[in-house]
C-alpha cells in the first residue's frame, strides 16, 4: 500500500475521559509527517495507539499495512520509536545497550558498529553519563537498529540545549532524505517549520487542520508576502498590481498575495510590456506559528488552550 500509516476514526478513552476523539489521516510512505499541537492535546496518546503501547478503544488503524489490533508483533517489528522519555539502560555502554537492542530483534552485531560510526557514538562510554543530546542520539540509533520502515519521534528534541536540538533536527532530516518514513509528535515550532512535509494539528483530541504549511496558512486567511525592487519603478506599474495594495517598506515594494505563482506570471507579463528590470525579489510564506496560534485558540476565542 501507499500508505505507511493510516488512521480511521481512532478513539482513546480513560473512563470517561476522551483523550482521543475520533482522528483520520494518512502518512504516505517516504514522508515526514507531525503531528502539532499544544501539551495534552492527544498527540502522545496517538502515538501510544499506532505503536501498540496503549489499546485503541475505537476506530481502525494501520501501519506498513499491519492492523495494529491485530497484528500488534508484527507493527513492532516494522517501526522504530523514540519515546520522549529514554528507554534504554543507565548502567549499560552505549555499545551494551545497542546490543542488547539488536538481541531483541534478531539484528545483526554489525548493525551495531554500523550506527555507532555512523552517528559517531561514544561506544564504551556508559549511557547514564552521557549528554542530554548524545543520549537522544543514542536512543535514536537504537530504535534504529532493526533497519524499520516507520521512525516514530515523540517531542525529539524536548529539553535538548540550542546546538543538540539542532543536531538531533539535522539527523531525523537526513534519515527522511534517505526514504525513512518519520512520524513527529512536536509542540516546537522550529521542528514544525524544519522537519515535515506535512502537519497535522491536533487540539483536545482532534485534528483541526492538516495539510502542507502554505495549505494550513490559507485555511486562517493568512497571505504570502511578496518584497521586490524594480528599475524603474513607475506609476503604470503600481497601476497595474494596484488590486494587491502595495506598499513600502525601506524601499522595496510590497505585497500581499493569494496566489504567488499567479503574481509572478503577471509580473512576468508587466516585465515585458512595461520594460522594468526585477533587481530582488524574495517571498516570506507565512509562519507556521501564527497558524498554530490560531487553530489552537479557545472556541471561544480567547488565550490558547
Amino acid at each position: 500500500m501507499a500508505e505507511a500509516v493510516v488512521a480511521n476514526n481512532l478513539v482513546k478513552r480513560y473512563g470517561d475521559f476522551e483523550a482521543v476523539r475520533g482522528i483520520s489521516f494518512k502518512v504516505r510512505r517516504g514522508e515526514a509527517f507531525a503531528l502539532l499541537g499544544p501539551n495534552g492535546a492527544g498527540k502522545t496518546t496517538t502515538v501510544r495507539m499506532l505503536t501498540t503501547l496503549t489499546s485503541i478503544t475505537s476506530g481502525e488503524a494501520y501501519v506498513n499495512g499491519f492492523n495494529v489490533k491485530t497484528e500488534r508483533l508484527a507493527v513492532r517489528r516494522s517501526i522504530g520509536l523514540v519515546p520522549d522519555v529514554s528507554n534504554l539502560y543507565d548502567e549499560l555502554t552505549v555499545r551494551e545497550n545497542l546490543l542488547f537492542m539488536a538481541k531483541l530483534y534478531d539484528a545483526p552485531r554489525e548493525r551495531v558498529d554500523e550506527l555507532i560510526r555512523e552517528f559517531e557514538l561514544p561506544a564504551d562510554k556508559k549511557f547514564g553519563r552521557l549528554s542530554t543530546g548524545f543520549k537522544r542520539r543514542v536512543t535514536i540509533a537504537s530504535a534504529l537498529v532493526h533497519e524499520p520502515e516507520v521512525l516514530f519521534l515523540d517531542e525529539p528534541t524536548n529539553g535538548l540545549d540550542v546546538h543538540s536540538a539542532r543536531a538531533v533536527r539535522s539527523l531525523i532530516r537526513a534519515l527522511n532524505r534517505r526514504g525513512m518514513t518519520v512520524f513527529i509528535t512536536t509542540h516546537n515550532m522550529v521542528e514544525a517549520e524544519t522537519i515535515p512535509q506535512r502537519i497535522a494539528i491536533m487540539r483536545d483530541g482532534r485534528i483541526v487542520a492538516e495539510g502542507k504549511r502554505g495549505e494550513l496558512a490559507k485555511l486562517v486567511g493568512r497571505k504570502t508576502v511578496v518584497r521586490l525592487s524594480v528599475e524603474p519603478l513607475s506609476s503604470s506599474l503600481l497601476r497595474a498590481l494596484e488590486r494587491y495594495n502595495p506598499s513600502f517598506e525601506e524601499g522595496k515594494l510590497v505585497f500581499e498575495v493569494d496566489d504567488v505563482d499567479g503574481f509572478l506570471e503577471e509580473l512576468c507579463s508587466l516585465r515585458v510590456e512595461l520594460g522594468f528590470r526585477v533587481t530582488s525579489l524574495c517571498t516570506e510564506i507565512p509562519g507556521i506559528e501564527d497558524v498554530f496560534v490560531e487553530l489552537t485558540k479557545c472556541p471561544c476565542g480567547g488565550c490558547p488552550l
